[in-house]
């Protein structure tokens, strides 16, 4: 077993160095008590740079056409769709361990990209008309499966569900205000809150009101 003269401990494994003092170690080097791992982060790590070498040549190479070709600046269409997955990506990938807060945060987060890019494109209202109601639906429809196969606190997914539930007024605000020309989806979308929000304070309403009290401040 190794040991450091400066520390006056024995240090199992094969340690050059000691872990406190950073001295060198003597002695015979023994094996760790414990298992080596495989570091899960250092490949995600990989796969994460190829990813971003992909994007960077993509925008590269579509941006070197485009200007051999002239014409529209379709690139740059391309440039902000990159830019857009890796902002989605990153949000995914900071926020991945909690899943359900996940899917929230990426709720809101399409739903304004959507909207920079119809009002980048001329403003077609295809955003607030479709992208919008669709991402709400799928999400809320996505929380109330997951919190059935894992389980997930009441607490927790009432706030979730509360939260999406939100982008339902900015929706039934839009239709009152005559900016969605296209009512249906949106209508699906607030039905689906509704129906939601009512089975849930109707099955788990003192659980509700106590998460909603102490979320509040009440």
């Amino acid at each position: 077993m190794k040991y450091c003269e400066n520390c006056k401990i024995s240090v199992r494994g094969t340690y050059s160095h000691c872990p406190l003092c950073n001295a060198v170690l003597t002695g015979e080097a023994e094996e760790s008590a414990f298992p080596a791992l495989e570091s899960h982060h250092k490949r995600r790590k990989l796969w994460l740079s190829i990813l971003a070498l992909a994007s960077v040549a993509g925008c590269v190479v579509c941006g070197t056409i485009n200007f051999l070709l002239q014409g529209m600046p379709w690139s740059l269409f391309v440039f902000a769709g990159v830019a857009c997955f890796w902002l989605t990506f990153s949000l995914a990938i900071y926020k991945g361990r909690n899943i359900p807060k996940t899917l929230v945060w990426e709720v809101f987060l399409v739903s304004a990209l959507a909207v920079v890019w119809d009002l980048g494109t001329g403003w077609h209202a295809w955003s607030i008309e479709y992208v919008l109601p669709i991402v709400c639906m799928g999400v809320m429809v996505t929380l109330s499966i997951f919190a059935r196969l894992y389980r997930v606190p009441s607490g927790s997914f009432i706030v979730y569900i509360c939260l999406d539930a939100l982008l339902g007024i900015v929706q039934l605000v839009l239709l009152f205000t005559g900016l969605v020309e296209v009512p249906l989806p949106s209508l699906l979308s607030i039905g689906l809150c509704v129906v939601t929000l009512a089975a849930l304070f109707l099955f788990r309403g003192r659980n509700a009101k106590e998460e909603l009290r102490r979320r509040l401040h009440l």
